[in-house]
């Protein structure tokens, strides 16, 4: 072997090249660095170390126990109950220390939401090796980032086991968030003081008290989906300068308190709310000022026009104008309604959106609108660095509305030259001849940067 491959330096720059976490999984495949890990004693330990950083299948820590151990999974296309791996004896200390060789390089962790088709690994081989390890301290003592996609009770163990004060990333998703959840996830503050990023699932509202008062132990905070929390909360995330995203969910039943006594404001760059509903989701504006480039509001049900019309309206008492570059508003269809003008938004309804005249990124497809080739013209002419404007409607509303012409879709591509992705609600019962504008009556309008366009029937259904 060369001699500069002996030095560990050169050694471990070389594997932080050829090993890439992406999306997808770890790049070279596993079976790359199984082989790596093969080929000489120089390689074995930095191979095995990238091969075990980041374990996306939970199966795949009993691998390393000997095959007298564990049955083998039967691979049928799918696995039920009976081919999963178990274990088909006591582990003995033997067993342990092998594991401890593996599970000591282990760096993230995630335990996929339970499908009962793709289970590989059995509750009770996952509860034996995780949940009554004899020893004491955590079976992963160096895990920096764990996911928590398993929304059943059972594994619960399992997830108190991987929690330690190692943790920098963690992600939790619950369906109902028993109190056995709450009473493991109410230590976290204290029992993982490093977590930089924490997400979880929409939460039940007795919960909320509990994760308001554990965000308030981390100082390091950068990435933070968590209920909407408390005025406490909401200063103490104020103060922390390397907060980048923050999204709040507000379960139903959840009871605001007062927030009219005081004021907060945000730096971010990622800025995000779910409520049930536009007032819940203007209550928790209220004390806000936020300086984000990102906004994204969902709203669980579906508000009529006079709500939607109020909400878009008082953005700009909440949103740096200067600074906004993206909004994202997301409403629930009504389920059935008799009298579709209670829904329709008209131009009058983003005249005030006019002072965000830096917006790159407007997503307003949930909404039922109506408008005119004069309205949208003067509307987009107040924001000539748009790339994305999607104004068109995601399902049919079933009746008719005002649509955009040929000719108002000429305006719109001449008024934003950088424009990427356009929907609009297209009326295409307009007069074909309609006349071009004078300047363009010849050559027509062309864009090369559209590469999407959603057009729909502005005529119903």
């Amino acid at each position: 072997m060369h001699a500069c491959l002996q030095i560990s330096e050169t050694l471990q720059a070389i594997f932080a090249k050829v090993t890439e976490v992406t999306a997808s999984g770890v790049q070279p495949s596993y079976t790359t660095l199984y082989y790596l890990a093969l080929t000489c004693r120089t390689f074995r330990e930095l191979a095995l170390d990238a091969l075990w950083a980041h374990i996306q299948e939970t199966y795949v820590l009993a691998m390393c126990l000997p095959q007298g151990t564990r049955s083998q999974p039967v691979n049928l296309g799918i696995y039920v109950d009976s081919n999963c791996m178990r274990f088909l004896r006591p582990l003995v200390d033997d067993d342990w220390t092998t594991f401890q060789k593996y599970a000591r390089r282990v760096r993230s962790l995630t335990f996929k939401k339970y499908d009962v088709r793709h289970q590989r690994l059995h509750d009770s081989a996952a509860l034996a090796l995780l949940g009554s390890h004899p020893s004491p301290s955590p079976p992963f003592p160096l895990l920096q980032e764990l996911y928590w996609f398993d929304r059943r009770d059972v594994l619960l163990p399992c997830l108190q086991r991987c929690i330690s004060t190692t943790l920098t990333r963690l992600v939790i998703c619950s369906e109902r968030w028993p109190s056995s959840m709450v009473d493991l996830l109410a230590g976290i503050g204290k029992a993982c003081p490093k977590i930089k990023e924490f997400r979880c699932s929409m939460p039940q509202p007795s919960a909320c008290s509990m994760l308001s008062d554990i965000v308030t132990c981390w100082d390091d905070l950068e990435i933070l989906k968590t209920v909407a929390v408390n005025a406490q909360a909401l200063k103490h995330l104020a103060s922390l300068k390397q907060l980048r995203e923050l999204e709040m969910l507000v379960p139903i039943g959840y009871s605001l308190g007062s927030t009219s006594r005081f004021s907060v404001m945000f730096s971010v760059d990622k800025f995000g709310i779910t409520a049930p509903n536009v007032q819940f989701l203007l209550a928790i504006l209220t004390p806000l000022q936020i300086s984000a480039k990102s906004v994204q509001l969902n709203i669980k049900t579906a508000p009529n026009a006079v709500d939607l019309n109020h909400l878009l309206s008082s953005l700009t008492e909440h949103f740096k104008s200067n600074v906004l570059e993206s909004l994202k508003v997301r409403a629930a269809r009504p389920a059935k309604f008799s009298d579709p003008a209670l829904f329709e938004l008209t131009a009058s309804a983003f005249q005030r959106l006019r002072a965000f005249a830096g917006l790159t990124d407007l997503n307003l497809r949930s909404m039922h609108i109506s408008i005119t080739d004069d309205e949208i013209q003067d509307l987009v002419s107040a924001w000539p660095r748009m790339k994305h404007l999607h104004l068109h409607t995601d399902w049919s509303w079933e009746v008719t509305r005002l649509g955009v012409s040929f000719l108002g879709l000429a305006g719109v591509l001449e008024r934003c030259p950088n424009l990427c992705s356009l929907g609009i609600n297209l009326d295409t019962t307009a007069q074909k001849n309609s006349p071009s504008p004078a300047h363009h009556q010849y050559t027509g309008i062309t864009s090369e940067q559209v590469t999407d366009l959603r057009a729909r029937s502005a005529t119903g259904v």
